[in-house]
């Protein structure tokens, strides 16, 4: 075996997870609230003293580290979302750039930093001109080449969990998630919110190919990996700086054809992510998208607000603020815990979370405050809930 890992968790609690997870599909619970975050690679690099850029040497080094991290992640930090079987699952990760490199965004790639990409376009008569990228080349054809060795890798690893027999999945390939507008932002910069105004037309002929090329990666990647898919995954983080009126123009079309094409009829239906503060993009987020689950959104919505909104007409998951669980005490982290169970859990379907992204560096106690507070808090009780102000 080229790889050996032996995982330090009973296969009692992956169980309890499975069924938590289960019943929160039905928008009900089965003995308390799940717990859930999102921990990326830059949360682990300084914990095993590497510089962040060693994930990204090779298909190999980028497998090794993933199957460290998650021994870790396992074993120290309880939640309920990674593992509910005897098996891990690792992918080909390149942050949030696959996409905005494959259609030519200018990707940095730093020694102990989060890749990150420039903009490319810098005039409205060169986004005019802009043809996008064939499927399968760029950023797009190495994370097909490294999913292809990681299936291999999977296959000479050893994972066990005690004396139980476990495997590595390798997880389904897909465009990365980010929407036409975010990939507008990333290939013009922050230019593109004046285009809007200015150019309207232009603007959405730009966002109507991004779209279209967004389509055609994503079939390529189901021809190559034809396996079914749970869900379909969008991330709208630039829409929150938008009216929503600009938002129902600029971004409702293009992330509704991308639902519309490949999140219809899957169990987890059409999910979306939005940092920063989204409240008032909340009704159309109901009405124009029609979305299933709000994933792990920001901690700037109060958590009131979102009960409110959108409560009990789609999954929520999150939303402490990260800063918090950085710096605050374990004390106070759960009590925001508590605060966000209050609201939310009555609604039916809620993981509790961070909203969004763990900070690297925030201490093992205060991810783990979440879970006690799901644990002391319970069911939700009748009483429980509240309104907005």
């Amino acid at each position: 075996m080229r790889f050996e890992l032996d995982i330090d968790y009973p296969v009692e609690k992956m169980e309890e997870s499975r069924r938590r997870l289960e019943a929160s599909a039905s928008f009900g619970y089965a003995d308390r609230v799940p717990v859930g975050f999102c921990l990326v690679p830059r949360y682990f690099t300084p914990i095993f003293g590497i510089p962040y850029s060693a994930i990204f040497q090779s298909a190999d080094e980028h497998f090794h580290w993933q199957l460290q991290f998650l021994k870790y992640r396992i074993e120290r930090i309880p939640e309920d979302i990674v593992c509910v079987g005897p098996a891990v699952s690792v992918a080909p990760y390149f942050d949030n750039v696959l996409d905005s490199a494959a259609f030519g965004a200018e990707v940095v790639w730093p020694e102990n930093e989060t890749l990150h990409s420039r903009p490319a376009i810098h005039t409205v008569e060169a986004m005019n001109r802009y043809e996008p990228p064939v499927p399968g080349t760029g950023l797009w054809g190495q994370a097909i080449e490294w999913w292809l060795r990681m299936r291999e890798l999977a296959g000479e690893t050893k994972l066990t969990f005690g004396a139980v027999e476990g495997r590595v999945d390798v997880g389904v390939l897909g465009i990365s998630g980010l929407s036409p507008h975010m990939i507008a932002i990333d290939l013009v910069g922050g230019a593109f919110y004046w285009w809007q105004l200015e150019y309207p037309r232009e603007c959405h002929v730009f966002l109507s190919k991004i779209t279209d090329a967004l389509i055609a990666a994503q079939r390529h990647f189901m021809t190559v990996d034809p396996r079914p898919r749970g869900g379909f995954g969008l991330a709208d983080d630039t829409a929150q700086a938008m009216s929503a009126e600009q938002f129902r123009e600029f971004c409702v079309p293009y992330t509704g054809k991308l639902f519309d094409t490949f999140g219809a009829g899957l169990p987890a239906g059409r999910g979306l992510h939005m940092c920063g503060q989204s409240t008032h993009l909340h009704q159309s987020l109901v009405e124009d998208l029609r979305i299933s689950s709000f994933d792990i959104f920001g901690y700037l919505v109060e958590p009131e607000i979102a009960a409110a909104n959108l409560g009990g007409r789609m999954h929520l998951w999150g939303n402490l603020d990260p800063m918090l669980m950085l710096t605050g005490t374990r004390e106070q982290v759960k009590s925001a815990a508590f605060r966000a169970l209050a609201a939310l859990a009555p609604c039916g379907g809620y993981r509790l979370g961070d909203g969004a992204n763990v900070c690297p560096g925030t201490p093992l106690e205060n991810l783990a405050a979440l879970t006690e507070a799901a644990e002391e808090y319970g069911l939700p009780r009748p009483h429980d809930g509240a309104s907005p102000q």
